[in-house]
């Protein structure tokens, strides 16, 4: 089996249903009840999902077993960034972002990783998109530990109208699987 460095998933609000509640956490399914705007339940929904998804397929385990601590490392609110906590693997660094229908889960077993996915038409100077995505995906990863953002690609988001990017950790090698889910 070949092993990558790095794998990118994508899925968009239309992979939203109430099957996905599963596999959420209760403090996954408190959040997701705080949300006023159903689009934004939605986008925060599949990323859940889509977290566990990705983690379990390269783990080789069940989405219900992948364990994630999402304590905000400024407040403990359960609101920050997501970290995979599973004592039975080596668990892997990841990353999660969405905008308008799209949602895109990164992860890398060879250092922390940052993603982000922009609407473009969402922007003030939509001619900014590209720098906006890789500047949020930089910050995502280096928030993950400080050896952080070797290299920063463009992504080919599934979707005209998008601009992504992802920060890897730096490696010569530079393997990425591309995915999508469902």
């Amino acid at each position: 089996m070949r092993q990558f460095m790095a794998e990118v998933w994508w899925s968009s609000l239309t992979a939203a249903g109430l099957g996905l509640l599963d596999m959420l956490d209760p403090t996954e399914r408190s959040r997701l009840e705080s949300f006023e705007r159903p689009a934004d339940g939605g986008r925060f929904l599949v990323g859940a999902a889509l977290l566990r998804v990705a983690v379990a397929s390269h783990a080789g385990i069940a989405p219900a077993d992948v364990s994630v601590d999402r304590t905000c490392s400024e407040c403990g609110a359960p609101h920050g960034a997501p970290r995979i906590v599973n004592p039975r693997m080596a668990a892997p660094w990841v990353s999660v972002s969405h905008s308008g229908v799209l949602i895109v889960v990164a992860l890398s077993t060879k250092g922390p990783i940052g993603v982000d996915v922009q609407r473009i038409a969402d922007l003030n100077d939509p001619a900014t998109a590209a720098e906006w995505v890789q500047q949020e995906a930089l910050f995502k990863a280096r928030s993950g530990g400080p050896a952080a953002g070797g290299s920063v690609c463009e992504l080919q988001a599934p979707l005209a109208g998008y601009a992504a990017a992802a920060a890897l950790p730096a490696r010569e090698d530079l393997d990425i699987a591309f995915l999508n889910w469902p």
